[in-house]
């Protein structure tokens, strides 16, 4: 029966896939592509942001509701913003994605705000950060710490 341990090797590798490069990683939620997800080294600080591109391949309007993470005590959904020469920060309840709109998380505007870190992030340092959508439900994305100015 030389079929036997071909049959074991094989089901031992489906049992136990390769891991993915945490950055060049797409995760999907039904009609929700997300990718590129990082977030910027921190040193004392207790806050961070989190970034990425979010994408509506589907054919129906779908939201972002909420954003989770085991390692902030809170984690909220931000959009950055100039008004008068000042940075302002708000709070976002929801963020709608038309069919086929793409949503890029980035410096500046939106991000996946972290607060009360267990502790500073470093470069190369992976997290996971779930996100809820009204429709496509929750996606657990990966994280990939880069330096100061993000992935290069």
């Amino acid at each position: 029966m030389k079929i036997l341990p071909k049959l074991l090797a094989t089901l031992a590798l489906l049992a136990f896939p390769p891991e993915a490069d945490a950055h060049d990683s797409e995760r999907h939620a039904g009609a929700i592509m997300i990718e590129k997800a990082w977030a910027r080294k921190t040193s004392r600080t207790v806050s961070a942001a989190a970034y990425m591109s979010v994408k509506n391949t589907g054919h129906e309007t779908d939201e972002l509701l909420d954003a989770e993470s085991p390692i902030a005590r809170t984690t909220m959904i931000h959009r950055s913003y100039e008004e008068d020469g000042i940075m302002k920060m708000d709070h976002m309840e929801a963020i709608a994605l038309s069919p086929g709109e793409t949503v890029d998380f980035a410096p500046g505007g939106f991000h996946i705000m972290l607060m009360g870190l267990e502790k500073p992030l470093e470069k190369g340092d992976v997290f996971p950060v779930t996100l809820t959508f009204q429709h496509a439900g929750k996606v657990q994305v990966i994280v990939e710490v880069s330096g100061m100015m993000g992935p290069q």
